[in-house]
């Protein structure tokens, strides 16, 4: 389209005036069209964007509905499950199994295995050893893989191996099965089905029953001392193949000890078993926490001194050097629960450590210095020190009479 401007312009002149007309034409520019896609050049990809990651589409159904819904699922997500990232290999797995944990229960099925009235045979003690070690470490392997997101939340366990991503879940399953079942393998080949029947049931209790039931019930706390009691009767079945009133005395220690320990433990750990949703005594009923203390404390003190001469476990003489072993972890528990702060339940619980070791140690000494009159029942030879002393005033008075 053309359009036509007209300007004048005058020149004023003395006499005359002219008016010049100027015409001037200006095209209008017609409107761009938009180029095609196929006309574009390709957009260089920015600097430090990554691309987009595989994705497999799931198709859930076998019709296609009007509105179809997808699963989009990343190869990303899926490496979640085998990828690693381990840098010591060695020292992961010795910390997937608690290996310092697991030393520890293992040695008290050794103790159980000394503790029997029987000789003392090496494969037995070696199977009972290992094997506890072994469902020790796949009862871990199974508490931590369960727990990995709540461990995540506490500073204690934010470090742990499947928290960072150092060993995959598909990993820690396979170990915790494969040193699980070996383990079940060696006490039922070398020592008998008893014990590997108590191996499996401990086994299941810790991982099935005690580990959920920490973010659920207080009474997770009686469970985990139910597993603590079990190794002793590990031990102490793979030597026999039974269990006498004896065994049942050395697990009810162990069972008793959990409560000063573990509780002397969690105490300066509330804030963080609160933030991850744990029902542990320490969170949900701090007065039970320390009247439990207390109360198993003392029951230490009777079944070491009372309960385990009684039952044939040990001699007199463990009786009375354990008194001050045991007399000592009552005075900390009575010192937590009259003052419970960071530095009482920190001494019990360091003490807990050390008096374990030091009742068993006891327990072993006192066993394997008997004589042929200790290694009868208590009731037995108190009956025939009775009858001697009455033997001896018969004597003594048809002396005097004559």
């Amino acid at each position: 389209m053309l359009s036509r401007h007209i300007f004048m312009c005058s020149r004023a002149g003395a006499s005359t005036s002219q008016a010049v007309f100027h015409t001037s034409t200006v095209n209008s520019v017609l409107p761009r069209a938009k180029p095609l896609d196929e006309e574009l050049p390709p957009s260089p990809t920015p600097i430090g964007k990554k691309n987009r990651p595989d994705t497999q589409i799931l198709d859930l159904s076998g019709k296609r509905h009007k509105k179809d819904i997808d699963i989009i699922v990343t190869d990303q997500y899926l490496q979640q499950w085998y990828k690693m990232e381990t840098k010591a290999l060695a020292a992961d797995y010795l910390s997937l199994c608690k290996s310092k944990l697991s030393l520890f229960v293992a040695s008290t099925a050794t103790c159980g295995f000394l503790m029997a009235p029987v000789p003392v045979a090496f494969a037995p003690l070696a199977a009972a050893t290992v094997g506890t070690f072994l469902l020790s470490s796949a009862a871990n392997s199974c508490n931590q893989l369960l727990e990995a997101p709540y461990d995540a939340q506490m500073r204690r366990t934010q470090s742990r191996v499947l928290v960072v991503h150092r060993f995959s879940p598909l990993h820690a399953f396979t170990f915790a099965g494969v040193t699980g079942l070996t383990g079940i393998g060696l006490l039922a080949y070398y020592a008998n089905p008893l014990a590997a029947a108590l191996g499996a049931l401990n086994w299941f209790i810790y991982a099935g029953v005690y580990t959920p039931m920490k973010r659920s019930h207080i009474g997770c706390t009686w469970a985990g001392a139910v597993v603590g009691a079990i190794p002793p009767l590990m031990g102490y079945s793979a030597a026999t193949g039974y269990l006498d009133p004896a065994a049942w005395c050395l697990a009810t220690i162990l069972f008793s000890w959990q409560f000063p320990h573990f509780n002397g433990l969690s105490w300066n750990l509330r804030g963080d078993y609160s933030k991850a949703g744990y029902r542990v005594m320490c969170v949900t009923n701090e007065r039970l926490c320390r009247v439990t203390s207390i109360r198993h404390s003392l029951a230490l003190l009777g079944l070491c001194s009372i309960a385990a001469p009684l039952t044939n476990l040990t001699t007199l003489t463990f009786a009375i050097d354990s008194l001050p072993v045991n007399a000592y972890l009552v005075y900390l528990s009575y010192k937590f629960y009259k003052a419970p702060d960071a530095k009482n339940s920190r001494r019990l619980f360091f003490y807990s450590l050390l008096h374990l070791p030091l009742v068993m140690l006891l327990m072993g000494i006192s066993n394997y210095g008997r004589n042929e009159d200790q290694k009868e029942p208590v009731v037995e030879r108190i009956t025939n020190g009775f009858n001697k002393m009455a033997d001896s005033m018969k004597a003594l008075t048809t002396s005097l009479s004559s």
